[in-house]
């Protein structure tokens, strides 16, 4: 079949006529094939016409993917869901062709196929794993309504319970929003602490550090039994 006629036929039947209702504007030389915006680059077409177009410029240009990638958005009804008898097979089918043939000629759009990170990237990528093992702990300081100093905590729960109120008390005095907590002035910083590291001995797994009695190890055994729940931190009050 001549789709470049069927197409010409198509845009020569739209410039002699006048439609009334809904139409669309539709670019005759696509602007990825440089045209313009120019009147005389512009059809008036009824919606159907319209796809029909885009269809047909497929079928044209079948190694053009911007083409293939509007045809394809024509065919998305506006809930979201496929118009029926819209899409076809033959149209995903082209995309994934136009695609393969852009990535021969030009290369991957994300510029990174078949390549593979150079040994300062590598160390680049690991330091920033190693940095995001730097983890922030806030620290609560408590002082006496005389201004004097009271005691410090390594949690907001754990200031929590000491005061015998609220965690959201709290974070909402250390916040400054109240005066006191239970005849207390609270004040906080944040610590970076390293919480977690890469164990010589661990070949590169990611473990964790108790810092209350040192232990090293990883997973959910390491929560249930270690850090604020730790008994050498008990033992410390």
């Amino acid at each position: 079949m001549d789709y470049k006629k069927h197409y010409d036929l198509l845009i020569e039947r739209s410039q002699n006529r006048v439609l009334e209702g809904y139409t669309e504007r539709h670019h005759i030389i696509p602007k990825c094939l440089n045209g313009s915006d120019d009147v005389s680059n512009i059809a008036i077409l009824s919606p159907e016409e319209h796809f029909l177009a885009h269809l047909l410029l497929v079928k044209i240009y079948p190694n053009c993917q911007p083409l293939v990638n509007a045809a394809i958005i024509m065919t998305t009804h506006h809930t979201t869901q496929r118009a029926n008898n819209k899409l076809f097979g033959w149209l995903r089918r082209r995309a994934s062709e136009a695609m393969k043939q852009r990535i021969k000629e030009n290369g991957h759009p994300r510029g990174f196929l078949g390549k593979k990170h150079t040994g300062d990237a590598l160390e680049k990528v690991k330091s920033a794993q190693r940095s995001s093992a730097i983890a922030k702990r806030v620290k609560i300081y408590a002082y006496n309504m005389d201004g004097t100093f009271y005691k410090d905590y390594d949690s907001i729960n754990e200031c929590a319970d000491d005061l015998q109120t609220s965690p959201s008390n709290v974070k909402y005095t250390a916040d400054g929003e109240f005066k006191h907590c239970r005849g207390k002035q609270l004040r906080y910083n944040y610590q970076e602490v390293i919480e977690k590291y890469i164990h010589p001995n661990s070949n590169k797994k990611l473990e964790s550090i108790c810092p209350h009695c040192s232990k090293i190890g990883s997973g959910p055994i390491m929560k249930r039994f270690h850090f604020d729940k730790c008994k050498h931190k008990r033992d410390k009050k």
